[in-house]
């Protein structure tokens, strides 16, 4: 004998189960936004959450800390996946992209290693956040706007010699007119 159950009871059934699940994703999101609301007491450990990690980066970030930003976000890109290591992507190449134009702004070209090595990195970051979602607008628009810019070339200071030449070839002791 087959039993047969009443599609009411299934229904019944089928959306207590759908309560559950959402009452737990409900539990979850207010755990995680109570860990928001202190995110300064957030302990970066090897377990914890990367988004959480992110959002701290993110605070660390806006009060200036610019270094303890890009450690704590290059941490959290190494364990990220999908969607969180593309956004994160994107936050660390527009972090390297603001510190290169904040050195840019205040040294010129006199810090121009270090603006290029920022440039570099925020291109390097922003290729991969447009690898992982090429429709990401944001992402698009920063990385063209890194790969536009670039300093001019360093100056090289200006020769202290004084003397005049006699004629345009160089002389070298022993070269036939100075040179091939």
């Amino acid at each position: 004998m087959i039993a047969r159950f009443d599609p009411i009871v299934l229904a019944l059934l089928g959306l207590v189960a759908a309560g559950l699940f959402q009452g737990y994703e409900l539990y979850q999101d207010d755990r995680y936004n109570r860990r928001l609301r202190q995110i300064d007491t957030v302990k970066t450990e090897d377990d914890t959450d990367p988004r959480l990690m992110a959002a701290k980066a993110g605070r660390l970030a806006s009060a200036g800390q610019w270094h303890k930003a890009v450690r704590l976000t290059l941490q959290a890109k190494a364990k990220a996946e999908g969607r969180i290591r593309q956004k994160l992507a994107y936050n660390l190449g527009t972090l390297y992209l603001h510190e290169a134009a904040k050195h840019w702004q205040q040294s010129g070209v006199w810090d121009y290693s270090r603006v290029v090595t920022l440039l570099g990195l925020a291109r390097e970051n922003l290729r991969e956040a447009v690898r992982l979602d090429p429709d990401d607008l944001n992402a698009r628009y920063n990385l063209e706007y890194a790969l536009r810019i670039q300093p001019p070339p360093r100056e090289s200071q200006p020769a202290k010699w004084q003397g005049h030449k006699s004629s345009v070839f160089a002389t070298l002791p022993g070269a036939p007119r100075g040179g091939p």
